[in-house]
């Protein structure tokens, strides 16, 4: 007889099979007796320093070579549900922003993107990637690498969970992620290209730093510019909400695919309907429902 088939489960944390729990052990925060496990402290702790220093921290080999086996196949098998979409938005992808604005004005300048999504919606959750965003233990040891008490399953129906597939020749521009802290999972790396570039803190809480962000747009704060280069089977965790960042260029003959496991400080958290019209070309119900009752984002930035 075959194995068990396993789903995600917010209620459940089995994930030996696909996670490389000996070196990563985020379903162990505690010892039989209690005590929090040592293991999981220095995990965390570093963790927290390299966010402290540099906005982002990589866990190299997160996925086993097992779970990076699955994770391959089933994402693709899933990519003929991830058409390509070659667009043009400026960073906040907010068109309503953008009206009476100069043409120079950072929030209007227009960028390239070329790249598909499979969302949330269609992605089974017995994937791989599925049940690594589910499981309880991953969401506590996001929430105390970031400072927070916990950290919530975006609530949002496409974007909550979302692998991006970019081909050679495809790249995503500039932007900010409506959520305050991202986990990515690289699943293939392309031959060369499809580098992660970001800019930590370049915005905070009450401040947009329009200043600044006109400096990355115009290539005149190369300084400030970070770039990262993921293998498979790495995990990332990155403040994507204050950090602009981007995707440069795809080459070779390889597609980039990475999983985007979006978490948020509060629950209930859906984009904005225009954002998402924009990046993945349809928007559902609960985003018309969620615009009829919006909220302030609390921090005073741009969603």
């Amino acid at each position: 007889m075959g194995s068990a088939l396993l789903y995600a489960n917010p209620e459940g944390d089995a994930l030996e099979d696909i996670v490389n729990v000996s070196q990563y052990p985020v379903g162990n925060a505690q010892n039989a007796g209690g005590s929090v496990n040592e293991s999981w402290a220095d995990m965390v702790a570093t963790t927290r320093r390299a966010l402290a220093a540099d906005g982002c921290a990589t866990l190299p080999g997160f996925l086993t070579d097992e779970g990076l086996r699955r994770a391959r196949s089933e994402i693709s098998s899933l990519m003929p549900k991830a058409p390509l979409r070659h667009e043009t938005s400026s960073v906040y992808a907010r068109s309503d922003l953008e009206v009476g604005l100069a043409p120079d004005d950072p929030r209007q300048i227009q960028m390239s993107r070329l790249i598909g999504h499979l969302t949330r919606d269609q992605i089974p959750p017995d994937v791989v990637l599925a049940r690594v965003y589910a499981a309880p233990g991953v969401k506590q040891f996001v929430a105390a690498c970031v400072g927070e008490v916990r950290a919530f399953e975006y609530a949002d129906p496409l974007a909550g969970l979302v692998v991006t597939v970019t081909p050679p020749g495809g790249e995503l521009h500039w932007h900010y992620d409506t959520n305050e802290f991202v986990v990515t999972l690289m699943v293939a790396e392309p031959d060369s290209g499809g580098d992660f570039e970001y800019c930590p803190g370049l915005r905070s809480p009450g401040n947009e730093n329009f200043d600044g962000l006109g400096r990355v747009l115009r290539g005149e704060a190369p300084d400030v510019v970070r770039r990262r280069r993921l293998r498979a089977g790495d995990l990332q965790i990155f403040l994507g909400r204050y950090s602009l960042h981007r995707v440069t260029k795809v080459e070779g003959q390889t597609t980039r695919c990475v999983g985007v496991l979006s978490y948020a400080n509060r629950p209930g958290v859906i984009g904005p309907v225009d954002r998402t019209r924009s990046v993945y070309g349809r928007v559902t119900e609960a985003h018309l429902l969620a615009a009829e009752f919006a909220r302030s984002s609390g921090d005073g930035l741009i969603l």
